[in-house]
C-alpha cells in the first residue's frame, strides 16, 4: 500500500493511500466468502447458495462492506506510517475507484500535536520544607479552638458585631411583587454577610425583646417584573448568644483527648501537618515537573477538543449553579469571562495530560484492569454507589478509558518522582 501523510499544521494531517489492485482483490475475496457462509436465499440453505447467485444478489452491500474494510485497512497504515494521534472522530474522508481496479483514499484528520520531551532522569523538583513551623502550628490550632468554641446566651447587652441574633421575621411588599411572609426563627451573626445590610443595620444596637424595622428594594437577582418593589421587614429580637473560646492550654488538650499535655498537642498537630504537606508537595512537585516537560513551549491543541471540553465545563458551572437555587439564565453573570476562565483552565489541563501521556508512553508504563476496579472502587465507595453500576455507566461513555489514562499519568508522575522521595520503611510505614 503506498500512503503519504502530511502534517499541514501541528493538529491537522493530510493523508492519501492507494490499495492496489491484487491487495483489493484478496480483501473482495474475503468479503465475498464471508457473505457466501451466511447468505439465506430461496431454495438453499444457508451458506449454499451458487457463488455466481450470491454475487448478484448482494453486489451493493459487498461493494460497501468492501469500502469499509479498505477504509479501515488505510486508516490503520496511516496511524502507523504517520504516527498520528487522532484528536476526534471527525475525519473528512474519501474513496474512489482507479480503472485499473485500485481503491485511492483521500482524507484530513484533526490529531494531537507531536510531544518532544526532555531527558525525564534530568528533572529536579524545587525545594519544599515538610517541617511545620511554630506560626503553622499556632493557626491549626486555633482552627481547633474555632470549632471547640460554643454559643452562650447574652443576658444583658446589645446587637453587635460577631453576636448570633436569633429574631422573628416578618416580611411584606407594600407595592405587591411578592407573598407577604413569616420566619419564626431566624439565625444570623452579626457582621457576617449573612442577611441583608438594611436588616443587620437595622437590630444593631438593640435588645432582646425589642421589635425594628427594615426596607430594601429588590435588585437584579427579582427579575424585571419585581425589581425596585419594596420589601418591609418588622423583626423582632429573640435572643443573643456570644460565641466564647477555650483557651489553649493544658485542659484544651485533654479535653481532645491528648492526656500527655499542651506540648503532646502541639507535636501531634505538627505530624498531621507534616502528612498534609506531603500531598501539597506532590502536587506542587507534579506541576513542575508539567512545566519541565513542556520547556518553555505552549503545545498546540485541536480545535474541536478544546471547544468540546470548554462546554462541558461550561455546562458543569451552569449545573452547579442550579444545585444551588440559581438560575443560569437570570443571575448576573459575566458568561464571556467565565467562558475565558474555562477555556483556560481546559487548556492548562489538557497540555498536562498530554505531556504526562507521552511521558508514560517514553517510561512504558500500564496498568491492569485489576487496578483500574481498584480506582473504580474507591470512587464507587467516595460517591456513595455501588461498584458494577459506576463500571457499567463508565463503560457507555468510554469513561473506563479515562480512568486508566489517569492512573497511567499519576504512575508516571510516582516513577519520576520516585528518586526524590525517601524509601518506605522496611516495616511498611
Amino acid at each position: 500500500m503506498d500512503v503519504k501523510v502530511e502534517r499541514s499544521a501541528p493538529c491537522q494531517v493530510s493523508f492519501s493511500a492507494t490499495v492496489g489492485r491484487e491487495a483489493v482483490d484478496a480483501a473482495r475475496e474475503q468479503v465475498i466468502r464471508s457473505f457466501l457462509s451466511s447468505a439465506r436465499l430461496p431454495g438453499f440453505r444457508k451458506g449454499k447458495a451458487p457463488r455466481p447467485m450470491v454475487e448478484r444478489r448482494f453486489v451493493a452491500e459487498i461493494r460497501e462492506e468492501l469500502q469499509e474494510r479498505l477504509l479501515h485497512e488505510v486508516w490503520h497504515e496511516v496511524g502507523e506510517h504517520g504516527n498520528v494521534r487522532p484528536a476526534s472522530d471527525r475525519v473528512r474522508i474519501d474513496g474512489s475507484w482507479q480503472d485499473d481496479g485500485a481503491y485511492t483514499v483521500r482524507g484530513e484528520v484533526e490529531v494531537y500535536a507531536p510531544v518532544e520531551l526532555p531527558a525525564l532522569d534530568a528533572f529536579t523538583p524545587p525545594e519544599f520544607d515538610l517541617e511545620p513551623g511554630a506560626e503553622e502550628i499556632d493557626t491549626a490550632l486555633e482552627r481547633l479552638r474555632e470549632r471547640q468554641g460554643a454559643w452562650e446566651p447574652v443576658e444583658d447587652g446589645t446587637v453587635a458585631d460577631g453576636l448570633l441574633v436569633e429574631a422573628e421575621v416578618h416580611g411584606q411588599f407594600p407595592d405587591g411583587g411578592g407573598e407577604e411572609f413569616r420566619e419564626e426563627r431566624s439565625l444570623f451573626r452579626v457582621g457576617a454577610g449573612e442577611v441583608y445590610p438594611e436588616i443587620e443595620a437595622a437590630v444593631s444596637g438593640h435588645r432582646v425583646g425589642d421589635e425594628v424595622t427594615a426596607e430594601r428594594e429588590l435588585g437584579e437577582e427579582a427579575g424585571d417584573e419585581r425589581k425596585g418593589k419594596r420589601v418591609t421587614y418588622t423583626i423582632t429580637i429573640k435572643g443573643l448568644r456570644r460565641r466564647t473560646l477555650p483557651e489553649i492550654d493544658e485542659a484544651f488538650a485533654r479535653s481532645l483527648g491528648v492526656e500527655e499535655g499542651l506540648d503532646a498537642l502541639r507535636a501531634k498537630v505538627a505530624g498531621q501537618i507534616r502528612i498534609e504537606k506531603t500531598h501539597v508537595r506532590r502536587d506542587v512537585w507534579r506541576g513542575a515537573l508539567v512545566r519541565y516537560l513542556s520547556d518553555g513551549k505552549e503545545l498546540p491543541l485541536p480545535e474541536s477538543v478544546l471547544h468540546d471540553e470548554t462546554r462541558k465545563e461550561l455546562i458543569g458551572f451552569a449545573q452547579s449553579l442550579a444545585s444551588h437555587g440559581v438560575d443560569p439564565e437570570k443571575a448576573e453573570i459575566d458568561w464571556e469571562k467565565v467562558q475565558k476562565d474555562a477555556q483556560a483552565k481546559v487548556t492548562e489541563r489538557l497540555r498536562a495530560e498530554l505531556l504526562l501521556d507521552a511521558a508514560v508512553e517514553h517510561l512504558g508504563i500500564e496498568v491492569t484492569e485489576a487496578e483500574v476496579d481498584g480506582e473504580l472502587e474507591r470512587q464507587a465507595r467516595r460517591m456513595g454507589v455501588p461498584f458494577a453500576e459506576l463500571k457499567g455507566n463508565l463503560a457507555k461513555g468510554g469513561g473506563l478509558a479515562r480512568v486508566r489514562a489517569m492512573l497511567r499519568r499519576e504512575r508516571g508522575v510516582d516513577q519520576v518522582l520516585a528518586r526524590w522521595l525517601p524509601a518506605p520503611a522496611a516495616d511498611g510505614r
